[in-house]
């Protein structure tokens, strides 16, 4: 069997200039990903998926930020017992205590069965309003069981209270370069069985002139620690075998290279698996620099960690 012929010296030339002609128009593109793993999903545009709060009613519940679950919940409270109150009028002279045509009567009336509280001033005699009350009171107790069951969920939802330094390190040790960052357990409790995870992300032209995010692994010195309690310093080396050497500041930035950092551990009052995650642009990255000590022990040989200092770094 033949082998494949190789390319002559004009296809190569045409390669390269085709190559030449894309590789400034997927650069112009970059800008359009600055900071994409460090940010939240509000700046994404899906084109093409309809992400509809009712296929994924649950998640959106969850994800949802405080204040937009209380006014959907407050909103879906009203109209619910508005559209009651509208049956209810229908057979105005089938509730007690009543007045016909007064809606809001109807709407209170329609709480009050909604909620099972019934205080008896208002109250269904007639075949029909006793029909659309019990309608009421079944949709209300599935309603109320899942309202309840969201706001437990909100509420008991594994979070990784950690606290991520506001920038990256990178400092010569003799020969050798590293790269740091700290992270710090915020809880009283700690965090077991952590792993720590580091990437280099960075947004590769291609041959073809497309953009392709491209995840290197950092390997740390070390990656797994049995026990967060207060801080703790990933550290990678850059030698010969890292991402990171031969690169240079210029060639990172027009990558829109960022470094991601991970965190996976268990709680232990919880037992749940608890995850952060970071991401540090090279603008948030400090040369010669190292991070200041936030952890003292004092005469009576209690720990003093000093939070106001996390962040504060000092030259060499």
């Amino acid at each position: 069997m033949g082998g494949a012929s190789e390319p002559s010296g004009q296809q190569k030339r045409a390669g390269k200039r085709l190559l030449a002609a894309h590789v400034p128009q997927a650069l112009s593109r970059l800008r359009l990903h600055r900071a994409l793993e460090g940010r939240s999903d509000d700046n994404i545009v899906r084109v093409g998926h309809a992400d509809r709060a009712w296929s994924d009613f649950y998640h959106h519940a969850l994800t949802i930020r405080w204040s937009s679950f209380f006014w959907y919940a407050l909103a879906s409270y009203v109209v619910v017992n508005a559209a009651f109150a509208l049956l209810y009028m229908m057979v105005p002279r089938e509730i007690t205590g009543t007045r016909p045509g007064v809606f809001w009567d109807y709407f209170f009336f329609s709480i009050q069965t909604f909620s099972t509280v019934g205080y008896g001033v208002m109250a269904p005699v007639g075949r029909s309003a006793h029909v659309i009350a019990s309608c009421e009171l079944l949709g209300g107790m599935i309603l109320n069981a899942v309202a309840t069951g969201l706001v437990f969920a909100r509420f008991a939802r594994p979070r990784a209270r950690l606290m991520f330094s506001n920038s990256a390190l990178i400092r010569k040790d003799g020969d050798t370069a590293h790269l740091s960052l700290r992270i710090a357990n915020r809880r009283l409790s700690p965090i077991l069985s952590v792993d720590v995870e580091l990437f280099l992300s960075r947004l590769i032209v291609q041959p073809n002139g497309r953009l392709a995010r491209q995840f290197d692994p950092l390997v740390l010195v070390q990656s797994h620690i049995p026990v967060l309690r207060f801080a703790f310093s990933p550290m990678h080396v850059i030698d010969a075998h890292s991402p990171l050497n031969g690169l240079t500041i210029e060639a990172l930035r027009k990558e829109e290279a960022e470094i991601v950092l991970t965190v996976t551990g268990t709680d232990e009052v919880s037992g749940q698996s608890v995850f952060a995650r970071t991401a540090y642009g090279f603008d948030r990255v400090l040369y010669n620099h190292r991070f200041v000590d936030i952890i003292d022990a004092s005469a009576d040989g209690r720990i003093t960690v000093d939070y106001t200092r996390f962040h504060a770094t000092e030259g060499e």
